[in-house]
């Protein structure tokens, strides 16, 4: 539990350091785009080729940093019955993901930045227990629910139309803390569409 208050404090003290670095900060690019301060995304990445449902909110606290958080649900029941019968020790059943990030560069239609994460994630994970009933072998599979937190980092891409729409690819990978019957690391991958208002 300490270490779970211990990574909230270093959200929470992040987003801080962020917003008062807003307050300093003047803003010497004129462009429209950057007096809009909010953004939703969703991510199709995910959604065509997983069946996983993925919203994003950021907010630009100025032209270097943007905090935001996105929510990850998972479609079980396609998942289900396959996690029964293939060799996939966990199956991740949501994520929420609360980060900072920092532009590395200004310009008002494309840009890179560096991110940095947590991840809290949850699902199922299974034990499969070979046993012999005297005649012949046979797997028993038991199921169990898990919870972690992962810190990581990521790499992305922006690229606005009319100031407002924004195709954003994110790459990233971090690792799970506390768990040990849940993944070891989780991937931070979607390409995203969204709207800056």
């Amino acid at each position: 539990m300490k270490r779970i208050s211990c990574l909230l404090g270093l959200f929470l003290s992040l987003s801080t350091f962020a917003q008062s670095y807003e307050s300093k900060a003047t803003d010497t690019i004129t462009s429209p785009i950057f007096s809009k301060k909010n953004e939703i995304k969703v991510d199709v990445l995910n959604l065509i080729g997983n069946g996983r449902l993925g919203i994003s909110y950021e907010r630009f606290l100025n032209k270097d940093f943007s905090v935001g958080i996105t929510g990850l649900a998972f479609n079980k029941s396609n998942k289900k019955e396959d996690f029964l019968k293939d060799d996939t020790r966990t199956m991740i059943e949501y994520q929420v993901i609360p980060y900072v990030r920092y532009a590395m560069s200004k310009s008002a239609t494309n840009l890179y930045y560096l991110e940095a994460f947590s991840n809290i994630n949850g699902g199922q994970y299974k034990e499969l227990k070979t046993l012999n009933n005297g005649t012949a072998d046979y797997v028993v599979v038991t199921k169990k629910d898990y919870n972690d937190i992962a810190l990581g980092a990521a790499v992305g891409y922006k690229l606005y139309f009319k100031e407002s729409f924004v195709i954003d690819l994110t790459v990233g990978i971090g690792k799970n803390l506390f768990n040990s019957d849940s993944p070891s690391t989780v991937s931070r991958l979607g390409l995203n569409l969204g709207y800056r208002f």
